[in-house]
């Protein structure tokens, strides 16, 4: 019998705002642990690579190899370099993505000032004109520390590539299943949300969680959503852990 390997990310990413400060999230890969340990203990697979940042909750078993990527950047290529060079038969994509990086630093006063400049050379100032102005005022520099003197700060942020809309593309015949976390809805609001994000990234399965429950190992509640969008739920993070594991080894197109 063949045994699979499988990629799963965990976590969240931390993008850096300067050499000592960033913006992060929540995720702590505290599921995506429990999924990796689930997997380990099965005969039907081979290897696992765990991708998650430095400070992620980690699975210890020896099927386990572990991969860090903080940033989205760092783990685009992780992602690139394993689909490159390893069989990877399902994907597992828990981490939580930044939606959003620095794109710029600088101050409020610069940003007037490139906008009179621009309007002391052309007599007028166009939206377009103004919002390229504040694309292009790049006062800091993130390799360095930002003084805390700095009175009128101001982060242009960008928003970053969608990981899981790159997973299909790279592994045509994997197990692809994404994650939807949501906030204070109700379950047709979640399921909707997540089987919208199952069609359009082209995965074969979705866990939608809200945040009111994620952060109980016990009282966790996910909603595991098909292709069909029929979907089973389960209580509790090793639950839910066990009913991927599940799905995805015996997958034939839906629960």
């Amino acid at each position: 019998m063949y045994a699979m390997n499988i990629m799963i990310t965990a976590g969240g990413t931390t993008e850096s705002i300067d050499n000592v400060r960033s913006i992060t999230n929540t995720g702590t890969g505290r599921l995506g642990a429990v999924i990796a340990e689930q997997f380990a203990g099965q005969d039907a697979v081979d290897r696992i690579f765990y991708i998650c940042n430095a400070r992620a909750v980690r699975p210890t078993a020896n099927k386990i190899e572990q991969h860090i990527a903080e940033d989205t950047k760092q783990l685009e290529q992780t992602i690139q370099t394993l689909c490159q060079f390893e069989k990877i038969d399902a994907v597992i994509h828990s981490m939580a993505v930044s939606d959003y990086r620095v794109r710029n630093i600088t101050t409020a006063s610069a940003i007037a000032e490139d906008i009179a400049e621009t309007l002391s050379q052309k007599h007028s100032c166009s939206i377009e004109q103004m919002t390229e102005c504040i694309y292009n005022s790049a006062t800091f520099r993130k390799e360095d520390k930002i003084s805390s003197n700095v009175e009128d700060l101001v982060i242009l942020l960008e928003k970053t590539p969608k990981v899981i809309a790159q997973l299909r593309p790279l592994l045509p015949d994997a197990v692809i299943v994404g994650f939807k976390l949501l906030s204070g809805v109700d379950e047709e609001t979640l399921i909707d949300t997540a089987f919208e994000l199952l069609r359009k990234n082209d995965c074969d399965y979705v866990l939608a969680n809200d945040m009111h429950t994620v952060s109980g190992y016990a009282n966790h509640i996910g909603y595991l959503v098909d292709r069909n969008k029929h979907y089973g739920i389960q209580i509790g993070k090793e639950e839910i852990a066990k009913f991927i594991v599940r799905t995805v080894l015996n997958h034939e197109g839906g629960l």
